[in-house]
């Protein structure tokens, strides 16, 4: 990719993030995409097929990064720090991550809630089968526990975009994940 090209991929994502927080995805056309990135349709085109494209390319970008946070946080067993990094980087980008929050349908794609859910539920279940080596723990499914999980952080992540850090919402947070990896490890 030259640089003129992942340039101009820049600003059609940023004109879209900019669209989304005032207009419905639904009503959002390639039209409105095009004028505030300031291309023609034919240059969009190039980019991306359609504004579904364009809005899994960004949901897709935005899971990668949280995937790097939360590899590193399911490795700990304190993660009042990992937490505060996460919620100050979520921060930076809390319109845009919020705007794509409120995309819920989207054709035949996942929204990014869902596959926030769904990263966070696959790394939860591969760490405790990893750690643990067993499918079902104490006559409890590890899947049931992942969805939990997956359910938990993703609820402390619209919180914190919503509401900012609270040190005291993470240090429970802390808390209940050492209960459940004691209880899980425990015989």
């Amino acid at each position: 990719m030259t640089d003129k090209f992942e340039i101009t991929n820049q600003e059609i994502q940023q004109a879209f993030l900019m669209l989304i927080g005032s207009t419905k995805f639904s009503k959002l056309t390639i039209n409105q995409i095009c004028s505030a990135a300031n291309i023609s349709r034919i240059t969009f085109y190039r980019h991306y097929a359609d504004k579904f494209d364009l809005l899994e390319t960004i949901n897709n970008a935005k899971i990668v990064i949280l995937k790097n946070y939360i590899q590193c946080r399911l490795d700990e067993q304190d993660i009042s720090n990992t937490l505060l990094r996460m919620t100050k980087f979520l921060k930076q980008d809390a319109a845009n991550i919020e705007s794509l929050f409120k995309i819920t349908k989207i054709g035949n794609q996942n929204s990014l809630e869902h596959k926030i859910k769904e990263l966070l539920y696959d790394e939860f279940s591969n760490f405790m089968f990893k750690e643990l080596q067993a499918n079902v723990i104490k006559g409890i499914p590890v899947s049931y526990f992942a969805e939990l999980y997956a359910a938990n952080a993703t609820i402390f992540i619209k919180y914190s975009l919503e509401s900012g850090t609270n040190p005291q919402l993470i240090t429970s947070l802390n808390k209940i994940q050492k209960f459940v990896f004691d209880f899980l490890k425990s015989k």
